[in-house]
């Protein structure tokens, strides 16, 4: 006790008076016990400050990993919904190329279709050929088989969204590369067929093929008949086509004008000449509208129809000659009959 200041060895006395009458007490004490009670008192507070530091500083820690946490479920959520919208884009993708691939392979059968209808003008045979218009028709076939398509079925085997999008898979984007390939296949052998055919369609367009006349009404055939004014048997060189006066009269092929005149016989008639020794006649015209010399093209108008010359009424009659040699006109022209009706 030696050791302790004065002040904390120095005795004290409390002095207890009760308020009404009766003995009062008396406490003796030092402070010692005083200043224990002080410094516990300061501990206690001390460590309640301590740990309402620590609970707030948790409090805050627990804040800020709920924000983290919400912050993290935001992002799931809007990560969750920009995968399920692509998953929506990819099926319409998806839909989208499947119904383009079958645009395009409608677009295939109908180039198919042209293709066979390109080789069959480019194979053309004029009646008494032999051969093909141009050598280029068989020469000019390429190696490549042509595409066919037929009609679709099987199993229903749905697609994932995952192997939608894979090009070697069953996806709609594979499909459309394959049938690109095809189509640019058909395309360069389509793009020689169209320069052989284009060549043919000018061979066709310098020979009396097309139709002369807006008519198809045929009144006398080529051939043996009996002549409508002697009544006797005579030989027809070409044909009679029934048509009303003023009607056009056009020329059957591209060539040359070579004759336009008129005579009792013929009346006002036309002849051109075309190319491979092909001629083409035009008789009993009402009015000649081509001249001798003069360049025409197929289908140009040369003349009105008419009834003039030996002639019982308005027509056309109309002849083709090979090599000085008439020829029945009807299986020429019907190679383009219904273009031209």
């Amino acid at each position: 006790m030696k050791l302790l200041p004065g002040w904390l060895r120095r005795r004290y006395t409390l002095l207890i008076i009760p308020e009404h009458a009766g003995d009062s007490s008396r406490l003796r004490l030092t402070i010692m016990p005083l200043v224990l009670v002080a410094v516990v008192f300061a501990l206690l507070v001390a460590i309640a400050a301590i740990l309402f530091a620590l609970r707030s500083e948790d409090a805050l820690r627990i804040r800020a990993l709920h924000e983290e946490l919400a912050e993290a479920v935001n992002a799931y959520e809007a990560s969750l919904a920009d995968r399920e919208q692509s998953i929506a884009l990819l099926k319409s993708e998806v839909l989208r190329l499947t119904e383009e691939a079958g645009a395009v392979k409608q677009k295939l059968e109908e180039l198919d279709r042209l293709e066979a209808e390109i080789e069959a003008i480019v194979e053309l045979t004029l009646p008494g050929e032999s051969g093909g218009l141009v050598s280029a028709a068989s020469s000019g076939k390429s190696g490549v088989r042509p595409l066919s398509f037929g009609g679709v079925g099987g199993e229903n085997h749905p697609v994932d969204e995952e192997s939608a999008t894979d090009g070697e898979g069953y996806g709609g984007a594979g499909v459309l590369t394959s049938l690109r390939y095809e189509a640019e296949s058909l395309r360069t052998r389509l793009a020689a067929k169209k320069e052989e055919a284009t060549l043919v369609l000018e061979k066709l367009k310098m020979l009396p093929i097309a139709w002369p006349t807006e008519s198809v009404r045929i009144t006398s055939e080529f051939g043996l008949r009996s002549d409508p004014f002697t009544r006797r048997l005579a030989q027809h060189s070409g044909i009679d086509i029934g048509g009303s006066y003023g009607d056009p009269v056009l020329a059957a092929g591209g060539g040359t004008v070579i004759d336009s005149a008129y005579n009792r016989s013929r009346g006002h008639y036309v002849i051109i000449e075309h190319d491979n020794g092909y001629k083409s006649v035009y008789m009993h015209l009402r009015k000649r509208l081509a001249s001798v010399g003069q360049k025409v093209e197929q289908g140009e108008k040369i003349g009105l129809l008419g009834s003039s010359g030996r002639s019982t009424g308005p027509h056309l009659h109309f002849e083709i000659w090979k090599h000085d040699q008439a020829v029945d006109p009807l299986p020429y022209l019907q190679l383009f009959k219904e273009e031209n009706p």
